[in-house]
């Protein structure tokens, strides 16, 4: 079952944002090697208790899905996505035998029911949201009594590369900005969830050439940041910024580094 978003009250960067992805939805998994990576270092943090309702927040084109539905094998999963195109990749994917249901939403704002899911699992989703604090409220709600949410989110430190090269062309931020580990520690702990394990891990990812290392982020949706309109950048600029992101280059290639966050909290109600 597919339930379709109604965006028309959704901010302007969420709107624009759900655009990025379903541009992106056709090359996401040519290109997701990190997403990959980090989603393989993720789902070994899963819970080993009977999971009969999970939702999959942000599930993109559904590349946890399968290892989700064999791992668990739940009674009911919700695979939740701001946009339209991934959940089609998304459905593709998987059996219509999968219990299965794609919810077209953004997560900040979608009123989930109390005491629906026993794992709530998101890789590299909850960074795009503007009020995690919110989010992290609302799904300590939707959590069953004892519910895990296991998640994996970017830190403040990722892609330190591109705000140097920038820093060589025009000085304006072009990174979307991230929040601290202690800031993540403390939303959670303010939304009454008990953190079981958080741990940070840097990622170095390297590739042949500077335009290769912004097509890993255009060609999956992530070239997107929150704090500033989309601006054009002309020919010249953007060139200029290339021969700055080269001046980086290293034996293995072009950097490309993340901070990711990997924590499993817990719902405990006394």
């Amino acid at each position: 079952m597919l339930i379709t978003p109604n965006l028309s009250s959704a901010s302007a960067y969420k709107r624009q944002l759900a655009k990025r992805f379903d541009r992106a939805a056709s090359s996401y998994d040519a290109y997701a090697q990190f997403q990959l990576d980090v989603l393989n270092r993720l789902l070994p943090c899963f819970p080993d208790s009977p999971t009969h309702t999970i939702m999959d927040l942000g599930t993109g084109t559904g590349l946890a899905l399968p290892s989700l539905m064999t791992k668990c094998a739940p009674n009911h999963c919700v695979a939740l996505d701001l946009s339209p195109a991934m959940l089609a990749v998304s459905r593709a994917r998987m059996s219509d035998d999968y219990p299965i249901h794609y919810v077209c939403a953004d997560a900040e704002t979608f009123p989930f029911a109390a005491s629906s899911f026993d794992v709530i699992f998101s890789s590299l989703a909850i960074q795009w949201c503007l009020q995690p604090e919110r989010l992290f409220r609302s799904l300590f709600t939707a959590s069953r009594h004892e519910g895990r949410l296991v998640f994996s989110t970017l830190l403040e430190g990722s892609m330190p590369e591109l705000s140097t090269a920038w820093s060589g062309v025009d000085g304006r931020e072009h990174v979307h900005q991230y929040i601290t580990e202690e800031t993540l520690k403390k939303q959670l702990l303010d939304a009454s969830w008990q953190i079981e394990s958080l741990s940070v891990e840097r990622v170095d990812m390297w590739f042949d050439s500077p335009d290769a290392a912004v097509a890993s982020l255009k060609k999956v949706g992530a070239s997107l940041i929150s704090t500033q309109k989309p601006q054009a950048i002309s020919p010249s600029t953007w060139k200029a910024f290339l021969q700055q992101y080269e001046k980086q280059r290293q034996v293995k290639g072009i950097p490309l580094s993340y901070q990711v966050a990997f924590v499993v909290a817990r719902k405990q109600v006394s």
